[in-house]
């Protein structure tokens, strides 16, 4: 039986796994941590090796003379009532045997099946909290609690208290402050302070500024096809959100604050400015790819009432217009992810049958995609995220590329 669903329930689970003895790691479940694609034999989470360095030591150390390591760890699924032992273990034949075709890799297993709320198909896509309660720092955890968000009000809630989660890379974070990290490595777009924009030394920068700074002086994926250029791009402007943020953020904490009130409303900044970024970053990043392939579209223009859809195809004027015909309409959402948000483009634009949705998440369950089918939304995905997706579904989806073909065939009708 699920926990009470009560914004309450979650903010006072989150405070029991707060103090110095807690690691949290908050990422999003793909389709290779569930059962979501067909040909998974033993589902279960991946643990990044930033983590691993961080909050395993015993199993680093192990990992490196023995076959596999692994160990029973005590779980709790509070958001779902489950409890049991699971197992820890490191797949490390690619090191330990030399394998070329080995592996290396860490995740949480033996979760009883495909039924387990962890992981089975439809998890697909939910943030979760995995507490991990350590005896020292130096010792491996032997409690593990996890919240599994089951509506976008939790997902609110969580991204509230440690900042946007990026999809594929989860956060490695401590509720007393001492680590906070993306678990992915720092990438070629760093920037060192001497690389910044000198106004950027003074003020932090808007999303708008650091996306056209990456185009004008980190753009080495132009000529490449309009999916990798997005996915790259988006990657680069993240590396020079974190370097900005460490110029601006890390003095900050050094200097230290006078009351908690202060620290208080100076972290809730930091996580407001990095929510902000991720919820339009995309949508200015896929902007940019358009005015480059010279599509002709209105940007956040007003349909409906109030209501306002990120992109509608060829103009909001056609729209509009209703002699204008309604196949050769289209809109186009983006959000990075969709498991609890896509019911909110359907009434977006009233006059356009099938919704193109955007999005980065890594895979969804066969029965959400016929959800979403069934409303009348069509998946967008970029060509390099389409292997994380079930094969049956695949298909079905159209990469960034294909999308912009499906406008220019319209085009050409008229």
């Amino acid at each position: 039986m699920e926990a009470n669903l009560s914004p309450d329930t979650l903010n006072t689970w989150l405070a029991d796994v707060s103090g110095p003895d807690w690691l949290w790691y908050v990422k999003y479940l793909s389709a290779n941590d569930t059962y979501a694609k067909a040909n998974v034999h033993q589902a279960g989470p991946y643990l990044s090796k930033p983590l691993l360095a961080t909050g395993f030591p015993e199993l680093c150390y192990r990992s490196r003379r023995d076959r596999n390591p692994d160990y029973s760890i005590d779980v709790n699924i509070d958001s779902h009532g489950w409890q049991g032992d699971i197992r820890v273990v490191w797949y490390n034949s690619k090191v330990v045997e030399h394998r070329s075709n080995g592996r290396d890799e860490a995740r949480l297993t033996g979760w009883g099946g495909r039924q387990n709320p962890l992981v089975e198909p439809n998890a697909t896509g939910s943030l979760v909290v995995f507490a991990f309660n350590r005896v020292s720092p130096t010792s491996d955890p032997r409690e593990l609690r996890i919240w599994i968000t089951r509506s976008a009000v939790e997902t609110d809630q969580i991204i509230g208290a440690i900042g946007e989660v990026e999809p594929g890379a989860g956060i490695i974070f401590s509720p007393t402050g001492a680590d906070h990290e993306s678990d992915s490595r720092r990438g070629s777009c760093d920037l060192t302070i001497a690389d910044m924009p000198e106004p950027w030394l003074k003020k932090f920068p808007s999303g708008e500024e650091i996306v056209d700074w990456v185009l004008h002086n980190r753009d080495p994926w132009r000529r490449r096809d309009p999916d990798t250029r997005l996915m790259r791009r988006r990657d680069c402007e993240y590396d020079v959100f974190r370097s900005i943020e460490r110029h601006h953020v890390l003095p900050r904490i050094s200097h230290g604050f006078a009351t908690v009130d202060s620290f208080i409303e100076y972290s809730n900044g930091v996580t407001n400015r990095r929510k902000s970024r991720a919820g339009r970053s995309l949508e200015l990043q896929v902007k940019a790819v358009f005015d480059e392939e010279n599509v002709e579209y209105s940007w956040t223009p007003r349909t409906e009432g109030a209501r306002r859809p990120d992109f509608i195809f060829p103009s909001i004027e056609r729209y509009l217009d209703h002699n204008w015909p309604s196949d050769r309409i289209f809109m186009l959402a983006a959000k990075t992810t969709c498991k609890d948000r896509w019911r909110q483009i359907l009434n977006e634009a009233e006059r356009i049958e099938t919704k193109h949705l955007l999005t980065l998440q890594e895979g969804i369950s066969l029965d959400q995609h016929a959800e979403m089918r069934e409303e009348g939304v069509q998946l967008v995905v970029p060509a390099p995220l389409i292997r994380t997706y079930p094969e049956s579904i695949r298909p079905s989806l159209l990469t960034v590329t294909q999308f912009m073909t499906v406008l220019a065939s319209a085009h050409a009708a008229h």
